[in-house]
């Protein structure tokens, strides 16, 4: 089966962003914080070595700090409604994490809250090839 190329990876987890940011509360600036691709050096997908994970992350800067759970919230809502299964759920802790992944592309998102309470969101493909080879 054909995986997606590297900039069709770009553009969905680009796009997975997009959808997020649109359902908070409040609208962020985002700011780059990560924009790459990986080696996929132990698959979880136990598929062949060569493949690349592509992600993108973003700061979201200018949102009040008094609102992060608020905003994570209301990630994992828009996740949750949006065929997202969370893999990891860290809203309680002073730095608060949640993983999820899409139902229907294995796209992973997470929401990170750092020590000094910044947020930042981010979106992550599956193993790929980078030019949208086959697996077999």
């Amino acid at each position: 089966m054909r995986t997606l190329t590297h900039d069709e990876a770009r553009a969905r987890a680009q796009e997975h962003i997009e959808r997020a940011v649109a359902a908070l509360p409040v609208q962020p600036t985002l700011t780059v914080q990560r924009d790459d691709a990986l080696e996929c050096d132990d698959p979880k997908d136990r598929g062949p070595r060569g493949r690349y994970e592509v992600g993108k992350t973003y700061w979201l800067d200018d949102l009040p700090g008094d609102r992060n759970a608020e905003i994570v919230d209301a990630l994992v809502e828009h996740w949750t409604s949006h065929d997202f299964r969370v893999l990891a759920d860290h809203r309680d802790a002073d730095d608060r994490f949640v993983s999820v992944q899409h139902d229907g592309d294995a796209f992973r998102m997470s929401v990170t809250q750092s020590i000094e309470g910044d947020l930042s969101l981010g979106a992550s493909s599956p193993c790929i090839w980078l030019d949208g080879g086959t697996d077999d």
